[in-house]
């Protein structure tokens, strides 16, 4: 890919998202400042057989009751009300002042040719991120027939932490389709070296970053182009290709054809499963917590590891969510744990999700922007806290695997 050298501007509004990470991570949510929360349905328990889970687990710390039934609600065609129970009739008495009800805030969905998109009432009344949870294909990639093909929107999922920041991006997979590209370090591309088909890039639309790379994954398996480059593990969470140019997100089966895919890449246990967020996982009979960390690959932005903190799986990380729609959703989550990155997922109508990669030089989502004769002119990111020189990396492929996203 070539394209100019531009400058990337951060607009003012999203300052006010900087400055949320100077916040000290062991901060108490103000009451004042917690709104009622949106539904993110409840835990559920996966079986995962993979010996190399994490050993490093945190204590967990259940949420208050009461807060823990406003996050379990089942969903409403009609939205979100604030009649969850609260056993502090002063603080229920603060939400509700400090509340907008969504009809009033934003149009409580955005029709288009992507589908129906639920806006998300934000969780935290101050300080305030203009647009939190609003879907808006602003500075994001058109098609050719004018309309958006990425929806994008951000947002605060955490009870705990409210300077977890996610932005997400819905990719309209009715008319996009994408490929997985091998890392050039990766133990994988030696077997696809004289075969890789070269995609074409005149219709390039964004590319995002994949998984773990295989050396960390341990045992994850990979398809490219219909080949098994590394042992696909039944029950492991995948993110799917197929011939049609379909995309999903599962526990692998063996019971599905080869045939039919085109590229899968593979790490460890869903996220969110039936919509739900994955808080505990069995692993050899055992409950344990579902936190991925990884050993001591998670770092904080200075290098060094996080596993020796208290609050260790705070951290940059991503995700792939698939809507019943089929639409894919990315998310990219700073300050984030791999639970509060699930809720936003869920809060963006995912109904199962699979971790990405992780750390600040890691996490990418590049857009293109195409001219008539689809000459790439513009490039931007969907986080501003994406590191600028990652704009280019995979201009003349990169290291690590990655996801590239073209217009049909």
């Amino acid at each position: 890919m070539v394209g100019k050298r531009l400058l990337i501007s951060i607009k003012p509004t999203f300052l006010l998202i900087l400055c949320l990470f100077f916040m000290s991570v062991s901060t108490p949510v103000p009451a004042d400042d917690l709104q009622s929360a949106p539904d993110v349905k409840g835990e559920v328990k996966t079986i995962q057989n993979d010996k190399d889970l994490e050993k490093a687990l945190y204590d967990y710390k259940p949420i208050p009751d009461w807060l823990e039934a406003v996050l379990n609600r089942l969903p409403s065609e009609t939205g979100i009300g604030l009649n969850a129970r609260v056993e502090d009739e002063s603080l229920n008495k603060e939400i509700e002042q400090s509340f907008t009800s969504p009809k009033k805030q934003v149009p409580s969905t955005l029709v288009g040719s992507i589908g129906s998109l639920q806006n998300i009432p934000p969780l935290y009344s101050s300080p305030r991120i203009e647009g939190e949870g609003v879907w808006v294909s602003t500075d994001t990639p058109f098609g050719s027939d004018g309309n958006p093909l990425i929806y994008k929107t951000v947002y605060r999922p955490s009870v705990e932490f409210p300077n977890s920041v996610v932005y997400m991006a819905v990719f309209d997979m009715s008319r996009l389709k994408t490929r997985l590209f091998i890392g050039q370090t990766e133990p994988g591309i030696y077997q696809i070296s004289d075969t890789t088909p070269h995609e074409s890039l005149s219709r390039i639309v964004a590319i995002t970053n994949a998984m773990w790379m295989q050396q960390h994954a341990r045992g994850a398996g990979a398809i490219f182009r219909g080949k098994v480059i590394y042992p696909m593990v039944p029950g492991m969470a995948t993110l799917v290709l197929y011939n049609d140019d379909s995309v999903d997100v599962l526990e692998w089966s063996n019971d599905i054809p080869i045939s039919r895919v085109k590229d899968a890449r593979q790490l460890r246990h869903l996220i969110l499963k039936d919509g739900k967020v994955v808080n505990q996982v069995i692993k050899n009979g055992k409950t344990t917590d579902a936190e991925i960390g990884l050993g001591g690959f998670l770092i904080d932005n200075d290098g060094s590891s996080t596993m020796n903190k208290e609050f260790w799986y705070l951290a940059n990380r991503t995700a792939f969510g698939i809507r019943d729609d089929g639409n894919l959703v990315f998310a990219m989550g700073h300050h984030v744990s791999t639970k509060d990155l699930a809720r936003a997922l869920a809060l963006a109508g995912c109904k199962r999700a699979i971790h990405g990669d992780a750390n600040i030089h890691n996490i990418v989502c590049n857009f293109y922007f195409r001219d008539e004769n689809n000459k790439i002119i513009k490039r931007d990111r969907l986080s501003p806290e994406q590191l600028q020189y990652t704009m280019k990396r995979y201009d003349q492929g990169y290291a690590k695997d990655f996801f590239a996203f073209y217009e049909k």
